[in-house]
């Protein structure tokens, strides 16, 4: 069966640096984070940019599935319940869906953002801050349509972080 890890959590988080060190493991897997596909100029962050990357994360994991990768890693551009409803009437395939909401101390989360290739502002990060809270209601509204679970990794690597991983969902590893 297809399976499908989707990675949600505040900017800093480590939504992207996840989704790219998780490859090696996954066997017959595929992975992208949607920030990588979603840089635009101006950024406005309202529906049309939602819907836009909503599609855009749609396409590429409908790709994935159908060059016959099983376990899909999709991170960055699932919002909250209302969002996910849209993405789920919309995915073509029967998948096992887990949610990751990946989370960390806002300290860390700064100094994460200040340090890492894409480059950043104290204004910038004010600013996601201020517009972009952590969303509860994927957690909330947990049913069978998905799995969800939380990782505060913010005393923990990336590598750490990929070990608990494949110790709370080892099938999507297998």
């Amino acid at each position: 069966m297809k399976s499908l890890l989707i990675i949600c959590g505040r900017e800093g988080a480590g939504k992207s640096t996840l989704a790219k060190a998780i490859v090696p493991y996954l066997k017959n897997g595929a992975s992208f984070d949607a920030e990588n596909i979603l840089q635009v100029n101006p950024f406005l962050f309202d529906e049309n940019f939602q819907s836009l990357a909503l599609e855009n994360s749609l396409d590429l994991i409908h790709n994935f599935f159908e060059a016959e990768y099983e376990n899909v890693v999709a991170g960055s551009f699932l919002i909250d319940q209302n969002h996910f409803d849209a993405f789920k009437a919309k995915l073509k395939y029967e998948s096992k869906i887990y949610i990751l909401m990946l989370t960390v101390d806002k300290g860390i989360r700064d100094e994460r953002r200040l340090n890492r290739d894409k480059k950043t502002t104290k204004e910038w990060m004010d600013l996601v801050d201020s517009k972009f809270y952590l969303e509860t209601s994927l957690r909330d509204n947990a049913d069978e349509s998905y799995t969800y679970f939380e990782i505060d990794n913010s005393k923990m690597d990336v590598a750490d972080t990929i070990e608990l991983l494949k110790k709370q969902i080892p099938q999507f590893f297998e």
